[in-house]
């Protein structure tokens, strides 16, 4: 076959995006850059009908956009940077993709050998960055005909496989080139080249054989679910519904928005009553399925648990924190489908405290705990919510309201506070029905640059700031106690607001200061296409004192 390129640089940076499409890359995120024009015109004159190519200038935002286009596509995305500092930009993306086993691939062009440790521009050591937070890295030579087509595809393969079965996760790809990066007006025949490329083979790797204990449990179990994709959790469900067996629910899971008799709700508040404390005391089996639970009752009630805990995940890594589970690799709905179960009563016993509490608190003020709220009472059907780390996701875990069970997505591998928006942005770009996110102030300084990205959303995407001057998480934490200290390096108030920022980007904005007037303006923005911020302001300690109120409250109600 006859494959006319001007130049290497322009074969080898063709059939590694090809190697890629043929491994079900579909989306390719592109930063700009010289070093790396070899592929980036490679992909532009990649001719196929379903491949979308997505650019933004700041390589840190366009990592966390690409993680959520592969959490809202379920399909590997792959990244293309130029050399130097541009690459450990994607670094963050590539930690939060490692530790959630989302499929990405960074393909970071790179400056030849002979360039690096000689004071040569733009040339640093990129081959091992990404270290252990890669399931598999290339190195490639630089783009040469003397080596041959068939095994760099043979290198790319081995690669990608990393990309696909239970343990899959981020690739990284270093193509270093040689000047000059691009070719000449002459066309060469690179057929003969390209003569010993072979299909990519079909085989991927599979989740091991369903490891169902030899002895089912003998006594009524509680079902525990943590971070789900939509399918474990329906299978989960399903298991609850056919045992009668309760299930506590993280926000991650997607389960715990779902009014459902099977799901308790609030689970967090619940254990935090002495009612439901002494309801768990009977429970002698547990099995959580999928880790990273959000509540501290709930981790904490693991941690002192001793009766048969099983912790199951298609993944072979533990998500144990404290080392106490059972770890039962297997594929979540075949390993739910085989379990059988004895059949076990509700564990309704506190529900009327908490939903007292919850009520009555909620409508004594309005603060970060009334908002979020508000927004999950009010999601439309099929949006995706996206809780910020740090104090939003847990505001969200205690009180999110049960509804329709619409999707949720979270950044719960390494918690970080940066690239919320931006993976917001990516998973708005395929999903229909758009997005919520909701965060705090100092994710959004984190990441406002990725405005820029929100603001070309095709799908409603609606973000909500919590803005409480700083870091309130720490007014939950044991840093409140440190005196003079906690302001300037815990909290960290900095004045600031977002009216300028949704400006600058071409957002809508709102800025409303009571709960009808967040409701009038959550209803707007998610009807509309496009993103719109809406901004609520808060003083540093309000909802860590409304939160501490509800605890209160609920205490009293049980002891009244």
């Amino acid at each position: 076959m006859r494959a006319p390129f001007s130049h290497i640089n322009e074969a080898w940076s063709r059939l590694i995006l090809e190697r890629l499409y043929d491994h079900g890359i579909r989306d390719l995120c592109i930063a700009p850059g010289s070093r790396s024009a070899p592929l980036t015109l490679a992909a532009a004159n990649l001719q196929r009908p379903d491949l979308v190519l997505h650019t933004h200038f700041d390589e840190r935002g366009l990592g966390f956009f690409a993680l959520g286009l592969a959490k809202a596509r379920g399909r590997p995305v792959a990244l293309i940077t130029t050399s130097g500092t541009a690459v450990p930009n994607l670094h963050p993306a590539l930690v939060e993709a490692f530790q959630t086993h989302v499929p990405l691939v960074a393909v970071t062009a790179d400056r030849p050998p002979e360039l690096l440790h000689c004071g040569a521009n733009q040339a640093i050591e990129q081959s091992g960055l990404f270290a252990r937070h890669v399931r598999a890295a290339a190195d490639l030579p630089p783009a040469d005909e003397a080596v041959s087509a068939g095994w760099l595809s043979q290198a790319l393969d081995r690669a990608c496989a990393a990309l696909h079965g239970p343990d899959r996760g981020p690739v990284h790809l270093n193509a270093p080139f040689r000047d000059p990066l691009y070719g000449t007006s002459q066309r060469a025949d690179f057929g003969p080249w390209r003569s010993d490329v072979r299909p990519v083979s079909e085989t991927t790797p599979s989740v091991p054989a369903v490891a169902v204990p030899e002895t089912p449990p003998q006594t009524p179990a509680l079902l525990v679910a943590g971070q789900l994709l939509p399918e474990e959790a329906r299978a989960v469900l399903h298991l609850a519904e056919r045992t009668g067996t309760t299930i506590l629910a993280d926000i991650g899971s997607q389960l715990r928005l779902l009014d459902h008799p099977r799901i308790l709700p609030y689970a967090e508040l619940w254990l935090a009553t002495p009612a439901g404390r002494h309801a768990l005391a009977g429970i002698r089996q547990v099995i959580q399925f999928g880790g990273r639970l959000t509540g501290k009752r709930l981790n904490q009630w693991l941690a002192g648990f001793e009766g048969a805990y099983w912790l199951v995940s298609e993944h072979s890594a533990p998500l144990d924190p404290q080392r106490r589970a059972r770890h039962l690799q297997a594929a979540i709905p075949a390993f739910c489908e085989a379990l059988s179960l004895p059949p076990a009563a509700p564990l309704e016993t506190a529900k009327p405290t908490v939903n007292a509490g919850l009520e009555a608190t909620l409508e004594a003020r309005f603060s970060e705990l009334t908002a979020v709220r508000l927004i999950t009472q009010r999601l439309p059907r099929g949006m995706a919510l996206l809780p910020g780390n740090s104090m939003s996701v847990r505001l969200l875990d205690l009180v999110a309201a049960p509804g329709d069970g619409n999707p949720v997505l979270t950044n719960r591998g390494a918690s970080g506070i940066d690239g919320l928006v931006a993976t917001a942005a990516g998973f708005a770009r395929h999903h229909g029905a758009g997005v919520t996110l909701v965060l705090g102030d100092l994710s959004l300084l984190h990441d406002l640059n990725s405005l820029h990205l929100a603001a070309r959303s095709p799908s409603p995407l609606v973000i909500l700031a919590l803005n409480n001057d700083g870091g309130a998480i720490f007014q939950l934490l044991p840093a409140r106690d440190q005196g003079p200290h906690f302001e300037p390096f815990f909290q960290l108030p900095h004045g600031l607001d977002f009216a300028q920022a949704a400006a600058q980007f071409g957002l809508d904005y709102a800025r409303p200061d009571t709960p009808e007037a967040l409701a009038a303006a959550y209803d707007a923005a998610c009807a509309r296409t496009g993103a719109t911020l809406i901004e609520l302001r808060f003083p540093p300690q309000h909802g860590a004192g409304h939160l501490n109120l509800l605890l209160q409250r609920l205490q009293e109600t049980e002891t009244g």
